[in-house]
């Protein structure tokens, strides 16, 4: 189960992470199953003894140490039918993550920002170039995007150009949006130290 600082598993994405599991590895242990959705062994067997009363897996007895576990028809039906539900949530929770970074940008063009370069080709960068490139609802045009990185210049992210920030002036733009969450500081005053107008440094985790 990968980590995340959104959710907490509910018994549902449990049962859903378990289900799935024994269908792909019908001869784990409960040792793995737990270390799989990070539970003690013990709440493991108790997850089990549920799915088993349920109907939806059985056990099949190696020896008496060692156990074969196979999800059955109504197994499937309730991991396909939990699957959805939890694609559906996440489909929820990025509309709403989307209309936040929509938001932004249609108050930076109701500030006048038409024309924007982006500073960090990371994958904030690739989220934001997303929802801009297809359907957010301003007319912001992103001329390209800055970086650092040396392997990353003169190859592209989402269609737009990478370049260096010594290629900033060369590039008609009324200001630079910083799409670094972990650089966004030393990004800034890099700029700032340049001479660049602070005015025109825009920020999305910090106030600009």
């Amino acid at each position: 189960m990968r980590e995340n600082g959104f959710f907490l598993p509910t018994p549902k994405y449990k049962e859903l992470m378990i289900l799935n599991y024994i269908e792909q590895n019908p001869d784990t242990t409960q040792k793995e199953l737990g270390k799989e959705i990070g539970a003690a062994a013990s709440m493991i067997n108790a997850y089990l003894d549920e799915y088993e009363a349920n109907g939806y897996i059985t056990r099949e007895y190696i020896t008496s140490k060692t156990v074969k576990y196979h999800i059955t028809s109504k197994g499937l039906k309730r991991k396909n039918f939990l699957n959805i539900s939890f694609i559906e949530q996440l489909m929820d929770m990025h509309k709403l993550a989307r209309e936040g970074i929509e938001l932004f940008f249609r108050e930076l063009e109701q500030r006048d920002f038409k024309k924007l370069l982006l500073y960090g080709a990371g994958e904030v960068a690739e989220i934001i170039l997303g929802v801009l490139k297809y359907g957010s609802g301003t007319n912001i045009d992103i001329v390209a995007v800055v970086d650092d990185d040396l392997e990353k210049r003169g190859t592209t992210i989402v269609g737009y150009p990478i370049i260096s920030s010594v290629d900033i002036k060369k590039y008609k733009h009324d200001g630079i949006f910083i799409s670094s969450y972990t650089y966004e500081d030393s990004i800034k005053q890099q700029l700032v130290k340049k001479g660049y107008n602070k005015e025109k440094i825009l920020t999305f985790f910090t106030e600009s």
